[in-house]
């Protein structure tokens, strides 16, 4: 059987704001022979997934713009210096006034713990300005025809099971309710219904699903970019304010690095089982039983370029809400440069008889 060409996927972590970083990722990615066959994301990941998948190679950079654009807040903060009392003021301003093209306050009767409504009113925020930005900026009809593979992650509500929205999978025509239903993260987002059931933000089982993609990737060389906006990593804090900025880095970065060991001690072994199998004798290998063994076994390498985004100075725990002018184009600057320095880089290289399965590369923002 002759073997499938590399495939190249784009993995979007969640992060609300901090999703531009991933778009100056695109950017940097422009121009390279590594555009996506494949993309999968959560919650801004799967916005910004979907810009990408809905539009076509030319188009994409111009939609990512329009998006982030047109939901940044200008404001008199964004031209002081970064400090606490700037980050706070931001901070306010989106929770009282929402963000233009993503989502608006539902009012105050959406506060009232005690009150009984309908699942898509459970939320402090209404998204019908995103549905609405994403039918003026995505072609669906593009993500239906699946030249381009989507995968988006969400949680189903009444079981706690993983969803995902795939475009090939036979049966699911995405539209803006599957984007929406991957970012509804509450309280402040409601669950979306999607037919008879309703979904929550993927990023409440998993913010990074990186699992989609080794699961489906076993059989076939793939080349897979992770771009991560929440480092696991960072310094111990001395503040409260740091102890919650931590806090949330730790729980939006998911065990990444847990999973993608498991993930590279499995491949490993079955490239172990492929290698190992052909050094038998072909009495040897014909025994069914030790047939069972080698099928378990196969040669695909996986290579993983894992990008994660460094907070910016004066950054506090609410960042991910902070869609002021300054930190957007900070934000997606970073993701330029630290793109761009990857592909200088380029560790993804490897020689044709290199044994190992699977590596992982993991680039720190260079600031």
């Amino acid at each position: 059987m002759a073997r499938r060409p590399r495939q190249t996927v784009y993995v979007f972590q969640g992060g609300g704001a901090l999703g531009a970083y991933q778009a100056g990722f695109v950017e940097a990615m422009e121009g390279a022979e590594l555009a996506p066959d494949w993309l999968v994301g959560t919650s801004i990941g799967a916005i910004n997934a979907t810009l990408v998948a809905g539009n076509a190679p030319a188009d994409r950079l111009p939609a990512l713009r329009k998006f982030w654009d047109g939901v940044t807040r200008p404001g008199w903060s964004s031209h002081l210096p970064a400090s606490p009392f700037t980050a706070a003021w931001q901070t306010w301003h989106t929770l009282t006034s929402g963000v233009p093209g993503f989502f608006r306050p539902r009012g105050p009767q959406a506060w009232d713990m005690n009150r009984r409504a309908p699942l898509p009113e459970l939320g402090f925020y209404d998204t019908s300005p995103l549905a609405a930005t994403l039918r003026e900026l995505v072609d669906f009809d593009r993500i239906a025809a699946a030249e381009t593979r989507l995968t988006l992650c969400a949680v189903n509500v009444r079981s706690g099971a993983l969803a995902l929205f795939d475009n090939r999978d036979g049966h699911t025509r995405i539209g803006p309710e599957h984007v929406l239903a991957s970012g509804a993260l509450p309280p402040g987002f409601a669950p979306v219904q999607i037919g008879k059931e309703a979904f929550w933000d993927g990023g409440i089982y998993s913010n990074t699903p990186l699992d989609v993609v080794l699961d489906d990737a076993e059989r076939r060389d793939t080349l897979c970019f992770m771009v991560d906006l929440w480092d696991a990593s960072e310094a111990a804090p001395h503040t409260m304010a740091q102890v919650l900025t931590r806090y949330k880095d730790i729980q939006y970065a998911s065990r990444i690095n847990e999973h993608l060991a498991d993930h590279e001690r499995l491949q490993n072994l079955r490239r172990a089982v492929r290698l190992v199998g052909r050094r038998l004798d072909a009495r040897t290998a014909a025994d069914p039983a030790v047939k069972q063994l080698l099928d378990m076994g196969c040669d695909s390498r996986i290579e993983v370029v894992h990008l994660v985004m460094q907070a910016l100075p004066g950054e506090d725990s609410w960042r991910d809400i902070d869609f002021s002018d300054e930190r957007l184009r900070a934000r997606w600057q970073s993701g330029l440069k630290d793109g761009r320095h990857m592909r200088a880089r380029a560790p993804w290289q490897v020689r044709p008889d290199d044994p190992v399965g699977m590596r992982v590369h993991t680039l720190e923002s260079t600031g």
